[in-house]
């Protein structure tokens, strides 16, 4: 190992420690501003070195948990000795050490507000467009109306994220990480370097001989024996069906197989690594704030009945019973001193480890899944699914008709022009014809092929349809609400991008998914005649085209299907429509569904009105099972409407939107992600 690298060391794991545990730091400083127990500084009780990297900033109790650091204690992965005590242990123990003086303390305070303003600006920036996607209907107009559009890239992106799927608080924790990265590339240019998009890896596998690969942004670490974990480069190939990872370790790299997404072996016989250990600790050093003083002095013309408000040295006589009055002005600006935090040296060291046989089964977690929880966790979120183990995405894809993939560790967002996205999870799955990425839309699984200059095939140029949302408020339980925003893209060869498509695609109706396999999935049929207002029946079909429904609403215990017994309608022409042929206004900020509800709840005229026209301009007519499923008699194939409504999880949903049949069956799935919250 040459001179350089333990320095690279340093570096690699001083970015990846401090960025995991500062943002601790950053989200509890104002929390503790009153507290007697300081983070950052180092006290010494019986010789021992220990300082609070940060408290629970929920409990303000002596019984509230503080996560304290030994930077004496060092160990075998290379990062130091961290114990839980609570608040009031350490108010005990504390007051028996040596304190930090005075001028420690007055730096770490300093440099605790420096990071604290940074956290609150970027906070604030993702709260701010957050804030935005909730007032986004409001400022529109109406619960059916397009969204207003967003201020910024930022805000458009964080719409996007949101209405996904993806959870608020992963959404967020991204916007956050962008801009620490940003600031990570300050102090360390290149060190936040976009990758082209393309293929890594996720996880941590461990094996004998105390190996572990924890793969991390930009990199993996490495270590096994009594080695401390090193930053190295890696790049992934694909053989013979296979994932050939190699990883540029000293003297030689290790070449790895890859066998499905849990285990990773190498050749047969003994490793030498060369590789880093603890060889030290070196004390972070700061400097003492100073205050400086200024002084501005400001004139004034007053008469004799005013100079009692002034002294005699403020008055000069002007003469026509006039005088110059001085007023001097003091003002005091503190300014911080500089802190620099310690770090543990690490110094060369060769090891011989055993043969690889590496598991992620069991494993621990590794550093980059602790810090995205943090940040997820810190925005009092969920933290959703976990990112799987072994071959991951990254980046975006898109293709010229406007339709793009967007790679997350734990998902993948199909995208048609800037704003219609859902997410779903993924798989990376190497073969011997090539590597297969299948992402798990439930009536459209998509398909692709990583082709050898990078770009992702489809094997398809028929349309895609993607059931992207707006958002139209929140419900009672501070959960957003949407509304369905379809959108149709051709699907094309897709290249990596540095930014979604910002046009492409159209709006489409929804589409069943018909039984014949070659029916086209383009334009939409015309809307069927009226046949003379009839009913389609079992006895009296109208056209060759049926509907199935089933409900794709999870279950939960004890609770009957939402949708068991439900009446299911098919009309010739939207709710909306029929009011308006009536003369029913809708008012703005409302929906037909809500004019319905009021009307036959005040026993109105309207109420029957409506309900007659609904009746005349219905196809066909059914009731659910009892596991919420149901097939309407075959009409003409066309575009139709749904009339169909439940509640589930206390909120009221409606399926009302256009559904282009094709000749011979066709079937549809109810779930959350397609209906409409009535509010």
């Amino acid at each position: 190992m040459g001179p350089s690298c333990p320095n690279r060391r340093r570096h690699s794991l001083r970015v990846v420690t401090a960025t995991l545990f500062g943002l601790c730091v950053l989200s509890v400083a104002v929390a503790q501003t009153n507290d007697p127990l300081l983070p950052g500084v180092i006290y010494v009780c019986s010789g021992e070195r220990m300082f609070i990297e940060n408290c629970n900033i929920r409990d303000t109790s002596d019984n509230a948990t503080c996560m304290v650091g030994h930077p004496d204690h060092v160990l075998a992965n290379g990062i130091m000795q961290y114990t839980y005590v609570t608040k009031g242990a350490l108010k005990k123990l504390f007051p028996t050490c040596t304190q930090p003086s005075a001028k420690q303390a007055a730096a770490a305070q300093a440099f605790q507000k420096r990071q604290q303003d940074t956290y609150n600006a970027n906070a604030q920036k993702a709260n701010d467009q957050l804030n935005a996607i909730q007032q986004q209907q409001a400022q529109s107009g109406g619960g059916y109306g397009q969204p207003a559009p967003p201020k910024n890239a930022e805000e458009r992106a964080m719409r996007r994220c949101v209405s996904s799927g993806r959870l608020p608080a992963t959404c967020t924790g991204n916007s956050l990480l962008g801009a620490f990265g940003q600031m990570l590339s300050q102090v360390l240019p290149g060190a936040n370097k976009e990758p082209t998009p393309g293929p890594d890896m996720a996880g941590v596998f461990e094996g004998p001989g105390h190996w572990r690969l924890d793969f991390i942004d930009g990199g993996v670490l490495v270590n096994c024996s009594f080695l401390s974990p090193n930053q190295e480069a890696y790049s992934l190939d694909f053989k013979g069906g296979h994932a050939v990872l190699t990883i540029n370790t000293r003297p030689r790299p290790l070449v790895l197989t890859l066998h499905g997404t849990e285990t990773i072996t190498g050749p047969p016989g003994p490793v030498t690594i060369d590789g880093v250990v603890a060889g030290g600790y070196t004390p972070g050093s700061s400097s003492p704030g100073h205050t400086e003083t200024s002084q501005t002095t400001t004139h004034e013309i007053v008469d004799k009945s005013q100079t009692g408000n002034y002294g005699q040295s403020q008055l000069t006589y002007q003469g026509n019973n006039q005088y110059d009055a001085a007023t001097t002005h003091t003002s005091s600006t503190y300014v911080a001193g500089a802190s620099t935090p310690g770090y543990t040296n690490f110094v060369p060291k060769r090891a011989t480890c055993p043969a690889i046989n590496l598991s992620s089964k069991g494993a621990g977690t590794g550093i980059q899944t602790m810090q995205t929880d943090l940040l997820k966790t810190a925005f009092g979120g969920e933290k959703g699914p976990p990112t799987p183990p072994g071959i991951r995405m990254h980046g975006i894809f898109a293709a010229s008709t406007g339709f793009s993939v967007q790679f997350f560790p734990e998902s993948a967002i199909l995208g048609c022009g800037p704003d219609a996205a859902r997410a779903y999870p993924y798989t990376v799955e190497p073969g011997a014809t090539g590597v297969a990425i299948k992402i798990a839309a439930p009536d459209h699984p998509l398909a692709l092929t990583i082709k050898p200059d990078g770009s992702l095939d489809p094997g398809d140029t028929n349309p895609y349809q993607v059931h992207g949302r707006i958002v139209t408020g929140q419900d009672n339980n501070d959960n957003f609400t949407f509304a369905p925003l379809e959108q149709s893209c051709n699907l094309a060869t897709l290249t990596p991008s540095k930014t979604i498509p910002s046009s492409g695609g159209g709006a489409t109706t929804m589409l069943a998914s018909a039984g014949n396999p070659t029916a086209s999935a383009g334009n939409p049929a015309a809307t069927p005649s009226n046949s003379g207002g009839a009913l389609s029946s079992s006895a009296a079909p109208l056209g060759n085209a049926t509907l199935s429904i089933v409900s794709g609403l999870p279950p939960q215990p004890d609770v009957p299907n939402p949708l068991a017994g439900h009446p299911y309608t098919l009309l010739r022409n939207s709710v909306a429509d029929i009011l308006a042929k009536q003369g029913i206004a809708v008012p703005q900020g409302s929906n037909p569904y809500k004019v319905l509800g009021i009307a036959c709840g005040n026993h109105t005229p309207d109420c029957q009105k409506i309900l007659d026209a609904v009746k005349a301009n219905a196809a066909s007519a059914i009731r659910a099972d009892a596991n919420g499923s149901g097939t309407f008699p075959g009409v003409s194939p066309g575009t139709y409407y749904l009339m169909i409504s439940a509640r589930y999880n206390n909120q009221a949903l409606v399926w009302d939107h256009p559904i282009q049949l094709k000749p011979g069956p066709n079937t549809l799935s109810l779930d959350q992600r397609n209906a409409t919250p009535i509010n």
